[in-house]
């Protein structure tokens, strides 16, 4: 499992420009934005280092919390970061509270029995959700799904797909999805 680390989540920049690129023109610097599974931050500090300053982010792993504290102390001191699993936290989070909720390799991980979190994800997003998931892969931690028929019944329609670029960045058979609430 040690590809799995938390701190190998550190390097990987380039999956962080493919997700700000996808989101110009999006999203104003003032937007809300929320990363369920957000590891050690790379993400969400390559967003804030681009100027989005409301990035918050949930992260079940208390020691890739820790490391992103230390790793990305300035993200850590003005973001909000719930060290939780998300079937706990994110009923708790408010109902159209998020201008964009984003997830990276996480939704793929959720089991059957916690797929009522989509629903949720769905009652805290405002405005646009994305997803950059592995929709074949199936493995003990791998409950493969395509995010298009899992969304769109709960108030979505997909406005951009990307597949082959994605799978080279990412790696696997990652599928990029953006879904606006209508």
């Amino acid at each position: 499992m040690d590809g799995n680390r938390a701190d190998y989540y550190i390097e990987g920049i380039e999956n962080s420009k493919f997700l700000l690129e996808n989101m110009k023109g999006y999203f104003d610097l003032h937007a809300n934005i929320l990363e369920i599974g957000c590891n050690v931050g790379r993400n969400l500090n390559h967003l804030f280092q681009a100027g989005y300053q409301n990035v918050s982010g949930i992260e079940i792993s208390n020691y890739a919390t820790e490391l992103l504290k230390k790793t990305y102390p300035d993200l850590a001191q003005k973001a909000t970061i719930y060290n939780s699993p998300v079937e706990e936290i994110i009923t708790t989070l408010p109902e159209n509270g998020y201008d964009l909720v984003y997830t990276m390799a996480v939704l793929e991980h959720i089991h059957t029995e916690s797929e009522w979190i989509f629903h949720e994800i769905s009652r805290i997003t405002k405005t646009y959700l994305i997803t950059i998931e592995d929709e074949v892969a199936t493995t003990l931690r791998h409950f493969p799904r395509n995010y298009k028929e899992v969304f769109e019944p709960l108030g979505f329609v997909q406005v951009y797909e990307e597949a082959e670029r994605v799978k080279k960045i990412v790696g696997g058979t990652f599928v990029f999805r953006m879904f606006k609430k209508i």
